[in-house]
Parts: C-alpha cells; sequence; structure tokens
C-alpha cells in the first residue's frame, strides 16, 4: 500500500525516489552550512565578520531616500498580517475539497507559528546584537541571528510556490510560481541588510533555516493537507 506522501506526490517510483534523494541532499547540504555558520557565530560571540561589516558600510553609502521608502514597504510583508495571509492562502489552496479550506489555512498558519517559535528561539540562545542603531531606518525587535523577516517570508514562499507549482499546467506557469514567491522572499531578505537592521550572516541563516524546514517538513504538512481534503467516510446510520 503506497503512503499518504506517495500518494500526494503522485510520481512513478523510480522519479519519486531521485526526488527524495535531492530533497534529503538539499536539506542535509542547508544544514551543514547552517551548523558551521551558527557555530562560527556562537564562537565570535555575535561579533559581525568582515564580510559582514564591508557590506554593511557599502549599503549606507549607496543609500537613496526613494529606496528607502521602498525596502520598508518591502520588508513589511515578510511578517505580520500580510505573511499569515499568504501562509493562510497557501494552506487554503492545498486542500482539494474547498468546503474545508478554513482548515487547510489554519494549518498553513500554524505551519508558519512553528516555524518562527523555532527561529526565535534560536535567535535568542545565538543572541546577536544587530548592526549600531543609528544606522536603522525601521525599528525591529529582538535578537538578529537569523533574521525573522527573512526565515518567515522565505518559508511563506516555499508553502506558496509548492501549492502553487501543483496546480499549474503549463511549463511557463509553473515557472513563475517558483519565481514569483521566490524573487519576493529574496527582496525581503535584501530589505533587512539594506535597512541596517541586520548583518547579512543574519539573513543568510535566514533563508538557510528555512530551506531546512521547507524541505523536511513540506512534505508532511503536504500530507496532512492531503488528507484533510479527501473524502471521509459515510457515517452509519444510527437507526
Amino acid at each position: 500500500m503506497r503512503s499518504t506522501s506517495d500518494r500526494v506526490v503522485g510520481l512513478p517510483g523510480s522519479e519519486r525516489a531521485r526526488t527524495e534523494t535531492i530533497r534529503y541532499t538539499v536539506a542535509g547540504a542547508a544544514g551543514v552550512l547552517l551548523t558551521v555558520l551558527l557555530g562560527a557565530v556562537v564562537l565570535r560571540s555575535g561579533t559581525p565578520f568582515g564580510f559582514d561589516a564591508g557590506w554593511h558600510r557599502w549599503v549606507l553609502a549607496h543609500r537613496d531616500p526613494g529606496l528607502s521608502d521602498v525596502a520598508v514597504a518591502v520588508t513589511d510583508t515578510g511578517v505580520g498580517a500580510c505573511a499569515y495571509c499568504l501562509a493562510a492562502v497557501a494552506g487554503a489552496l492545498a486542500v482539494s475539497r474547498w468546503r474545508r479550506w478554513w482548515l487547510g489555512a489554519v494549518a498553513g498558519v500554524v505551519a508558519l507559528l512553528l516555524g518562527q517559535l523555532l527561529r526565535t528561539s534560536l535567535a535568542v540562545i545565538v543572541g546577536r546584537a544587530r548592526p549600531p542603531v543609528v544606522h536603522w531606518i525601521t525599528y525591529p525587535s529582538g535578537f538578529a541571528f537569523p533574521s525573522g523577516h527573512t526565515t518567515t517570508s522565505a518559508l511563506v514562499a516555499a508553502g506558496l510556490a509548492a501549492v502553487l507549482y501543483r496546480r499549474a499546467r503549463r511549463r511557463s506557469t509553473r515557472v513563475a510560481a517558483v519565481a514569483v514567491p521566490s524573487i519576493w522572499a529574496f527582496t525581503v531578505g535584501l530589505s533587512r541588510i539594506y535597512l541596517g537592521v541586520h548583518w547579512p550572516t543574519d539573513v543568510f541563516a535566514g533563508w538557510l533555516l528555512a530551506t531546512v524546514l521547507a524541505v523536511v517538513c513540506l512534505p508532511s504538512l503536504g500530507a496532512l493537507l492531503a488528507w484533510i481534503g479527501r473524502d471521509q467516510p459515510d457515517r452509519p446510520d444510527p437507526c
């Protein structure tokens, strides 16, 4: 009997095996890089690397008032109501039976909450300070590593891309389904550096963490949403 995740993916055995190999390879590589970066940050007590300081100085020297306004607008979409609404939309679209869309929406929001909880816990454990406050254009909260906006937007983008890709029928539509959410999440991450509230390695760590979580957890979340949307057997007549 095929497992639930197999039924969701709907791929032949050989192709499914290749997909699983790629999935574990990507998760493993991202996990190793995140662990190495985490260890280096802890050993340095959060002190920025030369790469961090150099890029930060370059950004400060090339700021533009108009671009700063755009960066603030973009970064605001990375968390809060916008991110949770997008997570809810992704969860609702993943449920095949529309009358149960709200269950999918709840699952999407809960999944994002759990990802944020993990990210926040990691940030508190590391305790890395942000760049100097005089360089901030916006006012964040909490510790810097890994970036919360970056992690959250990347997780939402991964969920949206997975759902939209599966629903798309044309090749061009599938490319757009992956490209648009990815570009949005990438831009949110860059905006955090531009606004002076994160070191580049904070953002890179956010992308790595989101990659690990998405690759490991999305198949199980997809199986749960498929179970929510499947036909349920009729209850026996009590009479």
